[in-house]
């Protein structure tokens, strides 16, 4: 259900992100661990498997006529013993979505939708609260390519776990709050499991049956997937691998509120012929599902600023490409509590793999999958690279400072606003941000030296902003100067905040031994009040959070009215309340009782303290209940 990126939630989305959902970044294999033969690569894969002590793996490797490969490594389920095997479940979590892209266009090659119309058309009961609807409307295809400008799922509803389970009507009513487009659609990128789930929907409503009887009658059976389901069924129950959560708890299967984002369930063998369908654009074994066109549609990103002028790279529908091992790879990843999952393949090479482990461990994943890779392309020709040109003549134009523009979660603005700027840098030839280096392969392409394809591009907004694309995310440019200033007051409030608890340690000590006799102190006290008390509460309440060793309780914690979870939303209101004290206070004290010193410095810890909660505040970070 959460792919690239991320998350990526409100409020608290920093702890419950790290905690559940990752993103699966590419990492290198190790020299020693390459394997030569699939015995080699079956006894590498359950030495990673073992050195988690928990979980299982499935891994398929394919080529276009054959499942090269089809296995299941380690126990499925430890309290019977039972073995995995390549016809085990696990469960892929956001891979669904490339069965939900495939329905839609299967559904327009019939001419019962177009991915052009506006959700208004065929579900207007959807409430989509977007304020540039009249020019801009929420169009199908804006939902299938992350592209509506919705924020990401909540706490809450990550929580749901109704095993009725909800229809999909009843899930979307579950996650309104994230339908609200944050810009306008159409231009940008930005993970949300929320919009593929209103597509899902509206091909429910022009179809007449089911998303699951849809995606299961269209594909599954016509695949010979017999079995996958997005529901528990009695097989998927029986033949399900256990799922381990990052603390080696065993966790119970979960009933996400919107399946079609994330609910798929499917075996090594199941897979495996989904992608080799994938790579005979359409076809296996002779029987055409669809044709070759939609799935080169399904590869294509169309409807960014980027897309739109000709940059190929990116999120198509429910399929994305990514560069790695000098090859581009076509594919998506997934992952629910419990369990991890990524498919990929190369087109034009004719080859494909899928990794599925049990375990909320994305550096499980990456491992096994780097190791699949790297045998699935051994003795591969690299692709040609594509040829480097010159640089634009106004690329003086394009250079300077960029910040992050589109965080997956909109209560995540106030730290990528902090975090998230780069500097593009004119190095030689090409391009630099930070250590990374691009050349030009077009006017205002780029990819990096090692890459066969371009992963960055220039873009130009309808109002004549500049926006970097592509691996990097969306970024947009910003001026030099407001760079600096936000850097220096982030570093000024940092710093003050930081020198009350320091100073105390001289201070206190001093006051308690009567070193500082006709002094009092209480100016000193209210803003170290203001810092010490809300971080000791909250760290408390974390350890408590944390200590349930329980990342399924740490979701129930967060996203429902719990006690850990109130306790958070009031420390941090307490921040807010003795901040504002605090300043008053000092502001009150008379220098010449309290040390001009001493009453100069404590009103600017206070007001670092306002600055600090009026920033959180304005930015729905702090003093917002993460399951409203």
């Amino acid at each position: 259900m959460f792919q690239i990126d991320r998350s990526d939630s409100p409020r608290f989305h920093a702890v419950l992100l790290a905690c559940v959902f990752a993103l699966a970044l590419p990492c290198g294999v190790r020299g020693a661990d390459k394997a030569a033969t699939l015995e080699e690569l079956r006894s590498a894969i359950q030495r990673e498997v073992d050195d988690v002590g928990y979980g299982s793996a499935g891994v398929a490797l394919v080529a276009r006529d054959e499942a090269i490969w089809t296995a299941g490594i380690g126990v499925a389920d430890p309290a019977t013993g039972r073995p995995a095997d390549e016809h085990t479940y696990w469960r892929v979590g956001s891979i669904t979505k490339s069965f939900v892209g495939l329905c839609a266009l299967m559904l327009e090659e019939r001419h019962a939708i177009r991915l052009s119309d506006p959700v208004a058309k065929w579900a207007p009961e959807i409430e989509i609260r977007n304020r540039w609807g009249d020019t801009d409307p929420v169009r199908l295809v804006h939902l299938l390519e992350h592209t509506a400008g919705f924020d990401d799922l909540r706490p809450k509803d990550y929580a749901s776990n109704d095993p009725a389970p909800l229809d999909l009507r009843q899930g979307l009513e579950l996650v309104t709050p994230s339908l609200y487009c944050r810009w306008p659609p159409g231009r940008f990128m930005s993970y949300s499991n929320a919009g593929p789930a209103v597509a899902a929907y509206v091909m429910e409503k022009r179809d007449g049956r089911p998303f699951e009887r849809i995606v299961a009658e269209e594909i599954f059976e016509p695949l010979g997937m017999d079995g996958a389901s997005l529901l528990l069924t009695e097989e998927v129950e029986s033949r399900l691998a256990a799922g381990y959560d990052r603390f080696g708890n065993r966790v119970p299967y979960w009933h996400i509120a919107v399946r079609p984002s994330g609910a798929l369930n499917a075996s090594p063998v199941q897979m495996a012929r989904f992608v080799r369908m994938l790579l005979n654009r359409g076809e296996l074994e002779g029987r055409r599902l669809v044709s070759p066109r939609v799935i080169e549609r399904m590869e294509r990103p169309e409807s960014t600023l980027g897309a739109r002028s000709g940059f190929g790279y990116g999120y198509g529908l429910g399929n994305y490409s990514r560069a790695a091992n000098g090859f581009v790879f076509q594919g998506h990843n997934g992952g629910m509590a419990g369990y991890r999952a990524e498919y990929g393949y190369l087109p034009e090479q004719g080859l494909a793999y899928c990794v599925m482990v049990s375990a909320s461990n994305p550096s499980l994943l990456r491992r096994i999958r780097d190791l699949v890779r790297a045998f699935l392309v051994r003795g591969v020709e690299r692709p040609v690279k594509p040829t480097v040109v010159g640089m634009p003549p106004d690329i003086g134009e394009w250079t300077g400072y960029y910040r992050e523009l589109t965080p997956r979660n909109e209560s995540n603005r106030f730290l990528s606003r902090l975090t998230g700027i780069v500097r593009l840098g004119r190095d030689g030839d090409g391009l630099a941000i930070g250590n990374r280096r691009y050349v030009p392969v077009g006017p205002r392409t780029f990819r990096r030296q090692a890459q066969s394809t371009a992963t960055l591009a220039l873009v130009e907004g309808p109002d004549g902003r500049k926006f970097l694309q592509g691996e990097r995310g969306n970024l947009l440019k910003v001026p030099a100067p407001l760079v600096w200033l936000q850097r220096a007051a982030s570093l000024a409030v940092v710093s003050l905040l930081v020198s009350s608890p320091v100073w105390a340690l001289f201070w206190v000590p001093l006051k308690l031994f009567g070193r500082l006799k006709g002094r009092p102190v209480s100016v000193r006290v209210w803003p170290l009040l203001a810092i010490a008390v809300p971080c000791v509460a909250g760290f408390l309440i974390l350890g408590l959070l944390f200590g349930e060793e329980s990342e399924i309780r740490v979701i129930e914690q967060i996203g429902r009215p719990s006690a850990a979870g109130i306790g958070l939303v009031v420390t941090s209101w307490i921040f807010v309340f003795l901040s504002g004290l605090a300043v008053l206070k000092t502001w009150r004290s008379d220098a010449a009782r309290f040390g001009r010193f001493a009453r100069l410095h404590s009103i600017a810890v206070s007001a670092a303290n306002a600055v600090a909660a009026a920033y959180l505040l304005a930015h729905r970070a702090i003093g917002f209940p993460p399951w409203w």
